[in-house]
């Protein structure tokens, strides 16, 4: 995804934006797998009666987390596309 101003940044400020790119997506697939991770524990459990429905209830259906890590996927993406047009080497 392209914003406005991509075409001016030089290479150092592409790497710097790849990079925090990276972190950040990084830090959310990390959050989408401690969510998923807590949505199996708690569909394991909703098999206790009683307990069950409540668990059930309380699954996070979000899927925030993914959505923003893919949008700045896709953002390196585009970054690494213009580096290679401006020849940048990092």
């Amino acid at each position: 995804m392209t914003q406005q101003g991509d075409e001016m940044l030089d290479c150092a400020g592409l790497g710097r934006q790849i990079a925090a790119n990276e972190a950040a997506a990084a830090r959310f697939l990390h959050q989408d797998k401690k969510v998923e991770q807590a949505n199996t524990a708690r569909n394991v459990g909703s098999v206790i009666p009683g307990a069950g429905l409540f668990l059930v209830l309380s699954t996070d259906l979000s899927n925030e987390e993914q959505i923003m890590a893919r949008a700045l996927i896709d953002r390196d993406e585009q970054l690494r596309f213009l580096a290679k047009q401006k020849q940048c080497t990092f």
